[in-house]
């Protein structure tokens, strides 16, 4: 399927040593962003770009932040950083990154990252993929203040998207669905002396993902750090690049106030309106065992799950084995459970 390119008037500020450059360039096909990714690689050093383009949401004109890698040329994939500014910001960028491809959405201004704020975020994140050559597994995740905080809410509702999130003096408003960040990496930064938003929300957030087990998330709470993004950039950038993105995990779980798919398990119908939508997915050999709750149907994308196709698989729901056969790649509870005969379902 053919996506729709946002049609994009840009305005690039470039530096360049001592010389200050300035281009324009109209995007509005597949061509254009091509000439656009060309140009940039024709440029003798990397730098900041200022960039406005025509939402395909609204048809507003909205800005984005750029930096490139000094290095920067099209013939390999690069990591891509996003970083989310704060409350009253315009759009930003880690200061001393120059590793990886850097974007700095506006959100929509001060909508904390969510519906148009949240749309923001995805169509520049898309954006950037047709502009540069990203690497689709190391795309990372920041932002300071309003932007932890949106980098806590965007990296546990799309945790198949990221390969690692970095939020700095960010809060989150459900710990719960921490359980999203199961295979995702966190490090959390936060200042001893925060009166904004107070280290101990960051120390909640991290104490459930203890309680959940999870080795893979970090916490640094900066000795006399007000409220600050001024980290050391340089170890967070080595410790983003040690991660890449997990596709086919053998566990899943997911917490949605909507139905929404995250890595190859999708919850496609809720029980009732109100309340989260949660699917636990455990794999063990051809074994899979399903926990649902207020989840009235889901899909299990098996050809992105590590089960073999060729051979019989097991689907095991709340205590029930409600499938037992050979699939087709995707297994829809509301079809496939009735396929299965001698099988009582609940």
């Amino acid at each position: 399927m053919k996506k729709h390119l946002p049609s994009v008037l840009v305005v690039i500020l470039f530096f360049a040593l001592s010389n200050l450059l300035f281009a324009a360039v109209s995007i509005t096909d597949a061509n254009s962003i091509n000439q656009f990714a060309r140009r940039i690689e024709k440029l003798p050093s990397g730098g900041l770009m200022n960039l406005t383009f025509k939402s395909n949401i609204d048809d507003s004109l909205q800005p984005m932040l750029i930096k490139v890698p000094k290095d920067y040329n099209k013939s390999k994939p690069w990591p891509l950083l996003v970083v989310l500014h704060g409350l009253g910001d315009g759009p930003i960028v880690a200061p001393s990154i120059d590793s990886m491809v850097q974007i700095g959405p506006f959100g929509r201004g001060d909508l904390w990252y969510r519906d148009l704020g949240e749309k923001d975020v995805l169509e520049c994140l898309e954006l950037a993929k047709q502009i540069f050559n990203i690497d689709p597994d190391r795309i990372y995740l920041s932002g300071f203040s309003m932007g932890g905080a949106g980098t806590f809410d965007l990296g546990l509702k799309y945790p198949d998207i990221w390969a690692a999130c970095a939020p700095v003096c960010g809060r989150i408003t459900d710990s719960n669905r921490v359980a999203n960040a199961k295979n995702l990496a966190f490090w959390i930064h936060t200042g001893s002396e925060d009166e904004v938003v107070p280290a101990k929300y960051s120390k909640k957030t991290y104490e459930k993902a203890v309680e959940l087990g999870f080795k893979h998330w970090k916490y640094t709470e900066h000795e006399g750090m007000g409220h600050s993004f001024w980290v050391n950039w340089d170890h967070i950038e080595k410790w983003l690049l040690e991660h890449k993105r997990i596709m086919s995990p053998p566990d899943i779980s997911f917490i949605s106030q909507t139905p929404a798919r995250a890595y190859w398990a999708e919850i496609t119908e809720k029980q009732t309106d109100s309340g989260l939508a949660r699917i636990d997915v455990e794999t063990a050999s051809q074994i899979i065992t399903v926990k649902t709750s207020n989840v009235a149907d889901y899909m299990l994308y098996l050809k992105n799950a590590p089960v073999k196709l060729s051979d019989m698989v097991i689907v095991i729901e709340n205590g029930h084995e409600i499938f037992r056969g050979h699939s087709d790649g995707v297994f829809n509870r509301a079809l496939d459970r009735r396929k299965t005969r001698n099988i009582c379902a609940p």
